[in-house]
């Protein structure tokens, strides 16, 4: 049920991008909203209900050197990366990751003890990321 939930939330999300083509992404984040704030520089921020329905996992950093499933590892393009959560901001950061079976190693001086990397449903931020920042979101369709 879960599964199934996730994947209308993103067939949502999609479609709410190319149906506000034209609107500003401002008007789609802010109190009320699945997305309360963005930043260039920060990243962005999920509300308590999003964070909820994403079903996002979280694990904890205690050192440069990590290791994560190898699901939460996002390919876009020639890079990899996880996300990173630091005081409620979500934000893509570029990894050069081993893999090995199920897991994927990096290391990492963009994380200090206390941050989180999103494990589980991290695709779904990468959706989300897209939506607000704009027009990346068109270049993946060519």
């Amino acid at each position: 049920m879960k599964n199934y939930f996730l994947m209308i939330f993103t067939i949502f999300l999609i479609f709410t991008a190319q149906a506000e083509e034209e609107s500003k992404s401002k008007d789609r984040i802010g109190p009320g909203k699945a997305v309360a704030a963005a930043s260039d520089k920060e990243g962005f921020k999920l509300s308590e209900k999003a964070i909820t329905n994403l079903n996002i996992s979280l694990k904890e950093v205690n050192s440069t050197d990590i290791t994560v499933p190898k699901d939460s590892v996002i390919s876009f393009l020639d890079f990899y990366s996880v996300y990173r959560l630091r005081n409620g901001w979500y934000r893509a950061i570029e990894i050069e990751p081993t893999f090995e079976g199920d897991k994927a190693t990096f290391t990492s001086n963009q994380f200090r003890a206390g941050d989180k990397i999103v494990i589980e449903n991290s695709s779904l931020l990468r959706v989300v990321e897209l939506d607000v920042f704009g027009p990346e979101a068109d270049a993946c369709v060519d």
